[in-house]
């Protein structure tokens, strides 16, 4: 090899690689699979020996592949936290920081932190995507995202990459969400709703995994007569009398349609907030003002169930 790899080159191997597949790779970083694999092609060049091995399904790190990730990952590294050192000695709080979140979080967390960092760091601003929990970690690792606000639901577990940083911002608990005046028990517990019908997310969705696994475990199927991935719609067919919910009490988007939240006394059921970030990321004064803000409004109480 009679020159070092290039750079960008070592960065786009490095997504390949997590990826799997120049697919992949080329969607997340926005660039053509044409350009990915011109750009592969040019660096087992530049190396001299062949680094992928092309499949039907992806893309398959070779022996040499393998060592050459590392010290690609590395730079990828290195990279990150220049850049927080560079932001570090410049101080300046200004700049504008890529959030992915889920979509409670965007309307409950989010937009209120939003308001905080208007305050407390007024030349910050917060670009916002929503995604499911997976994409948002995916975004983390593809540099896609600097933060993001991800939630766990007990009995889903969700793997989290153990080089990213996670800050539990809250825990709540899951709610009955029913119409106005709906005839059930002040403080029901989950058995005594097994006749009722129920307004559901998808069991693709981590609310809707948690739900129906604590009504199998409590005996019964739950009878969706709505299914939405929609908070909005999901609460006003609840308000309607389409059905009952569980919902975290702050997803329970209960300003758009009159529904009454009751505490559900068995199982209790709870999901997770977290903040995750890569480490260098997290230093940079600009996200760190952002994660402070995301954290402030976390720790301010919830509305009260009944």
């Amino acid at each position: 090899m009679d020159r070092l790899p290039d750079a960008t080159r070592l960065v786009t191997f490095a997504r390949v690689a997590r990826h799997g597949s120049l697919t992949a790779a080329a969607r997340s970083l926005g660039f053509t699979t044409s350009a990915v694999s011109q750009q592969m092609a040019a660096l087992e060049t530049e190396c001299g020996v062949r680094l992928l091995d092309r499949e039907p399904r992806g893309a398959v790190l070779t022996g040499a592949g393998e060592v050459l990730l590392q010290r690609a990952e590395e730079l990828v590294r290195h990279l990150d936290e220049t850049a927080t050192t560079m932001a570090q000695l410049g101080g300046e709080l200004a700049g504008r920081v890529r959030v992915s979140t889920i979509a409670s979080g965007a309307a409950s967390v989010v937009l209120p932190a939003a308001g905080v960092l208007e305050q407390a760091a007024p030349a910050v601003s917060m670009t916002v995507t929503v995604r499911e929990p997976q994409a948002s970690l995916d975004a983390i690792d593809d540099g896609v995202a600097d933060l993001a606000l991800i939630d766990v639901y007990d009995h889903v577990p969700l793997a989290l990459p153990t080089h990213l940083l996670v800050e539990e911002v809250l825990t709540e608990p899951l709610v009955l969400v029913c119409a106005a005046g709906a005839d059930l028990p002040r403080r029901p517990t989950l058995r005594a709703l097994a006749h009722r019908d129920w307004v559901l997310p998808p069991a693709t969705t981590a609310c809707g995994a948690a739900t129906r696994h604590a009504c199998r475990a409590d005996g019964f199927e739950p009878r969706a007569t709505w299914e939405t991935d929609d908070l909005l719609l999901l609460v006003a067919a609840v308000s309607r009398g389409a059905g009952i919910a569980l919902l975290p009490r702050r997803a329970v988007a209960d300003s758009v349609a009159p529904v009454e939240v009751r505490r559900l006394v068995a199982p209790v059921l709870r999901r997770r907030l977290l903040l995750v970030t890569r480490h260098a990321a997290s230093q940079r004064p600009i996200v760190r003002a952002c994660l402070d803000a995301i954290h402030h409004v976390g720790q301010q109480a919830p509305p009260p169930a009944g």
